[in-house]
């Protein structure tokens, strides 16, 4: 006999099916119908605790924003260790959801999950003598970066490391055609740190951080 989720629906769980949804059958084809299937309930049911699918998905990109890790312990001075560990966790949570990518890409962020993570940005760039503007600069040029690399990981790089072969027979120049496709060789991980690096040494230089 199957064993039937008797969990009571709640904005939350109705969120939480339609991302690991989403991962199953990809964020296109989500319904309300079949997330209502998926939780044994009519379609109608869950306009109980979302509005449309428009406010479904404001919930699903709110549970992603819970997922992400602010370190709350790092010393205020400690901006760099604040910022990778920070980062580091929002692109294991854009690694683990690929299909919900797309969220991060096209809406804002405008619940208090997300309002936690741009307080947290806030505070931190603050504390190390930037100013409100410079502190908006800094997080926006760290989202493009994480966002940027998780496009290009999930899009081009995957595709390179699995085989696709960019003709480059036409220019005579090896150096270029290692260039091309030497991106196949590079784990994604080294690949982020790399980017990390580079971020990170661009925030000191341009906001002269210590």
């Amino acid at each position: 006999m199957a064993v039937v989720d008797r969990t009571p629906l709640s904005r939350q769980r109705v969120a939480q099916t339609a991302l690991a949804l989403i991962a199953e059958i990809g964020l296109p084809k989500l319904s309300m119908r079949k997330l209502g299937s998926e939780l044994g309930v009519e379609a109608m049911s869950l306009y109980h605790y979302v509005a449309n699918k428009d406010d479904l998905l404001d919930a699903v990109l709110d549970q992603l924003y819970d997922l992400i890790q602010l370190p709350e312990d790092v010393p205020d001075e400690d901006w760099e260790q604040a910022i990778r560990l920070a980062l580091r966790s929002f692109h294991a949570v854009l690694r683990e959801h690929p299909g919900s990518l797309e969220l991060f890409v096209n809406r804002p962020g405008r619940s208090l999950s997300a309002f936690r993570v741009l307080r947290w940005a806030l505070e931190r760039f603050r504390a190390v003598g930037l100013d409100v503007m410079e502190a908006g600069q800094a997080f926006n040029f760290c989202v493009s970066f994480i966002i940027g690399h998780a496009v290009t990981e999930a899009g081009s790089m995957n595709q390179l490391r699995n085989g696709l072969v960019i003709d480059t027979s036409v220019v005579d120049d090896e150096d270029f055609a290692l260039f091309v496709n030497g991106s196949r060789h590079v784990l994604p991980e080294e690949a982020f740190e790399h980017g990390l690096d580079a971020m990170v040494s661009g925030l000191r230089t341009t906001y002269g951080l210590s």
